[in-house]
């Protein structure tokens, strides 16, 4: 299993490396192209207003805007080509642009670090062409500049990126991770638990084969620990069920129900069990409190906590279940009275397979307990965003508190139902 963790913890990585990488790509080659473009119209823009100033036919190279615009002028009358702006460019390096601006007729930009632009001009019956040759070097290597730490940003995102996705693939795989070690350990106390009774069904028959002429009742003890095993294994199975039933109810579309009526069904139901072990139930509970669940998984909410309280209470005891409601939170509350729980069994109490060895266990008579109801119940609580905790003074009572949200809406519908009911 960690091995196919692992495989998905990459798989995730690899995935988020690529879809982050390809968003950072498009954001920073955008930005770098968004400014490598505004650098070229920006230099276009200076040549046209270069080209559009340059008097025509004579110049004054002292003109102080020529020299601030960083341009070579070059003008072609006939066969004679005359250079303005031009006394800082060696004799070499002129003769050369006047080649690929003159000769070549270039256009654009070249790799050497100039920008050609032309205009052809008609004064007094002559044709003149006019060129404005820009030095872009120094703009070249300010992209370059920019490019390298557009690259460099981008290349320590990546590693930020790497780190970050690392960090959301531990937290993604951790559930999973999770769901199997509980999904293992459920695996491996059911197997404990179905050890035990197999065990001893073996050794009943063991010693029913033994004396094949004993009649069925001279093996009549040796039956009867059959079937209580049998039962102690059925009744697991009915456990492990119930949880499979709540994980795929969970599943299910939450209605608005009445919660304080389910709650009322569910107590009726156990009367008879309260009489038959001379228990009083004692019940509190506001009415029409509505909120947002599944209702099969909210009666076995109730049916969990209230045969909880019964298996418990001692024979001669009392419980008390109240429900009450104030604007935004339903809170219900089993207390059966006899016999406690200590502080150090009640944070573990909602674990599968967890039972208290105490007084408690043993007084509560019942041998088909394996600590999943109140695993169940705590499944079923934090499915509709609630909380349910258990406390108790560790000698005379145990308290089960269930805190479950409230659907305002149905409150408030309920009262425009009560006004329009008081009109009519």
């Amino acid at each position: 299993m960690d091995k196919v963790l692992n495989q998905l913890k990459r798989r995730f990585i690899i995935i988020f490396m690529i879809v982050g990488g390809a968003f950072l790509l498009l954001a920073y080659g955008s930005i770098f192209v968004v400014n490598v473009t505004q650098t070229m119209s920006a230099i276009d823009r200076n040549l046209t207003a270069v080209l559009d100033k340059t008097p025509i036919p004579s110049f004054d190279d002292r003109d102080e805007w020529l020299q601030r615009s960083n341009c070579i002028i070059l003008v072609r009358q006939d066969e004679t080509v005359t250079a303005f702006n031009a006394d800082a460019i060696e004799s070499e390096t002129l003769e050369k642009i006047v080649n690929l601006a003159v000769v070549e007729e270039k256009e654009g930009f070249d790799f050497d670090g100039y920008y050609f632009k032309a205009t052809h001009r008609n004064v007094l019956g002559n044709n003149i062409t006019v060129y404005a040759v820009y030095d872009w070097s120094a703009d070249r290597a300010d992209l370059a500049e920019a490019g390298i730490v557009t690259a460099l940003v981008y290349f320590f995102c990546l590693v930020l990126l790497f780190v970050f996705g690392n960090m959301v693939a531990k937290q993604v795989v951790e559930p999973v991770k999770k769901s199997y070690e509980q999904q293992k350990k459920l695996v491996a106390d059911a197997s404990h638990e179905l050890k035990t009774p197999i065990a001893i069904i073996g050794a009943n028959l063991s010693l029913i084969s033994s004396d094949p002429d004993s009649t069925v009742k001279q093996n009549e003890h040796w039956f009867k620990n059959i079937e209580s095993q049998l039962g102690r294994m059925s009744a697991l199975i009915t456990d492990m069920l119930e949880l499979h039933r709540a994980d795929d109810a969970n599943n299910k579309p939450k209605t608005v129900e009445d919660i304080s009526a389910m709650l009322d069904g569910v107590l009726l139901s156990f009367e008879a069990r309260c009489f038959e072990k001379d228990v009083s139930l004692t019940q509190n509970l506001q009415p029409e409190v509505k909120t947002l669940c599944i209702k099969q998984n909210i009666e076995r909410l109730y049916a969990i906590l209230m045969d909880n309280a019964l298996k418990y209470t001692p024979k001669g005891g009392r419980i008390e279940v109240s429900l009450r409601c104030d604007k935004k939170t339903a809170t219900i509350d089993f207390t059966n009275f006899g016999v406690g729980i200590s502080k150090e069994h009640q944070s573990k109490i909602f674990d599968r397979f967890y039972r208290v060895d105490n007084a408690r266990t043993q007084n509560s008579q019942q041998g088909n307990s394996f600590g999943l109801g109140l695993s169940l119940a705590k499944s079923i609580v934090l499915d509709h965003d609630g909380n349910i905790a258990c406390n108790s003074d560790g000698v005379s009572y145990v308290n089960f508190r269930v805190e479950l949200p409230v659907r305002q809406e149905s409150r408030e519908r309920r009262k425009g139902n009560n006004l329009i009911s008081s009109i009519k």
